[in-house]
């Protein structure tokens, strides 16, 4: 005897922040559930709250989709929530994404009564309830705009005869994991094997969801994203060649995107184009800093200096690098970039200030007087106005005093 299950389990796509509005979706539906089988009178109030076909209200259109029968439809419907609409929401925003999903859910309510009406009256006052009619719409929305990602499933295969179990894990591309479950909705739906599921409002809420996303112009967007996930997937092969030219049409048309110039330098590296790499970097680096994104400047730089080595910055973006990592508190990098901006710009009115700012962090930041004493010399090899020489011995001795004790 032959059994095989499998549980979708997440996407491919990358998630940009946190997605609240999902996440307050999915709460609201846990303590909707919670209070609905727990208080008492709450059977009636489901019920008045429901949404039925024979009296369709707009209240009741969206307050049903809030609402779930059991346990197992409420897990059901939050899988499905928690694995479309994070990486939706992240993309259109959660504004749009959260009329969208109530849009959506209204909607498909209607086509279901409007079905109902139509083909089997008899069930006119059946309560509809469930959030699957408005999760389906976020799949018409995922299908348009990430058409080309790949869905995550783990999955369980057991051979009873042979006393054998083996959990697992697979992917498919999203066209074909959402198309396959299309078909089985409609084929429920022609078949009537499931009389418990509204599969009008599954497909009527893809449906809805889709045109949504075209009207919105997610389409276009999504064939620019498509760029970076077969950049990425090359890249994870090692077809770097073809990572580079996925990734160079992409910035034909984002050219400011400094997350996707990092990352064609890091392929470039891969390549043994280090001269490609470090002016990638750079730009990089200094489109992060032109944001305010200082961390993710310093970090890119720290990056750039460990895969390339022994390059460096424009001095202004290095400066203002080394600014940076002492703000953020990481004064071992704050430190190495002012020494590397006090010896690759020494005519620079402020080469010799960043030396001993850096001498100063390792001897007072870092407790490294060797090191400070060490900076302090090479600064004393250096033409200085008499008040900076001065300065500079007086750091001198304390860190011959800090080294002798």
């Amino acid at each position: 005897m032959y059994y095989f299950y499998w549980l979708p389990i997440g996407t491919d796509t990358k998630v940009r922040g946190v997605p609240w509005v999902t996440l307050g979706i999915a709460v609201t539906n846990v303590l909707v559930f919670a209070a609905l089988h727990s208080l008492p009178g709450a059977e009636a109030a489901a019920y008045r709250w429901a949404f039925k076909a024979g009296h369709p209200t707009v209240q009741t259109a969206i307050a049903s989709i809030f609402l779930h029968a059991g346990p197992l439809h409420l897990i059901g419907n939050l899988i499905f929530l928690l694995m479309f609409g994070p990486p939706i929401e992240s993309r259109i925003g959660p504004s749009r994404y959260l009329i969208a999903y109530i849009a959506c859910g209204w909607l498909a309510n209607l086509a279901q009564a409007a079905w109902l009406v139509q083909f089997d009256p008899d069930l006119r006052s059946i309560p509809l309830i469930g959030a699957s009619g408005a999760i389906s719409g976020i799949m018409g929305l995922f299908v348009v705009r990430l058409y080309f990602a790949h869905l995550r499933f783990a999955s369980i295969t057991m051979l009873f005869a042979q006393g054998h179990v083996k959990p697992g894990r697979f992917t498919l591309p999203a066209l074909v994991g959402i198309a396959v479950w299309f078909v089985v909705q409609l084929v429920y739906q022609m078949a009537g094997t499931s009389p418990d599921t509204s599969t009008v409002c599954h497909v009527a809420g893809f449906l809805f969801g889709g045109f949504f996303g075209l009207a919105m112009g997610l389409r276009g967007e999504g064939r620019l994203e498509s760029r970076l996930a077969r950049g990425s997937r090359f890249a994870a092969r090692g077809e770097w060649f073809e990572a580079i030219r996925e990734y160079e049409l992409y910035l034909a048309s984002r050219p400011d995107d400094p997350e996707v110039i990092a990352q064609v330098a890091r392929v470039e590296r891969v390549t043994h184009r280090e001269a490609e790499a470090k002016d990638r970097f750079s730009d990089a680096i200094r489109l992060w800093l032109q944001r305010g994104e200082i961390r993710k400047a310093c970090d890119g730089y720290e990056e750039m200096k460990r895969l390339l080595g022994g390059v460096t910055l424009p001095p202004a973006e290095l400066l203002r690098v080394a600014r940076g990592c002492e703000e953020l508190g990481r004064p071992g990098d704050a430190s190495r970039a002012y020494e590397a901006y006090g010896r690759n710009y020494p005519e620079r009115d402020g080469a010799a200030l960043a030396l001993l700012k850096s001498a100063e962090i390792e001897q007072h930041a870092l407790n490294n007087p060797g090191r400070a004493r060490f900076l302090y010399d090479e600064l004393l090899r250096r033409p200085l106005r008499p008040d900076l020489e001065q300065m500079v011995r007086e750091r001198c001795e304390l860190a011959d005093t800090a080294l002798a004790g």
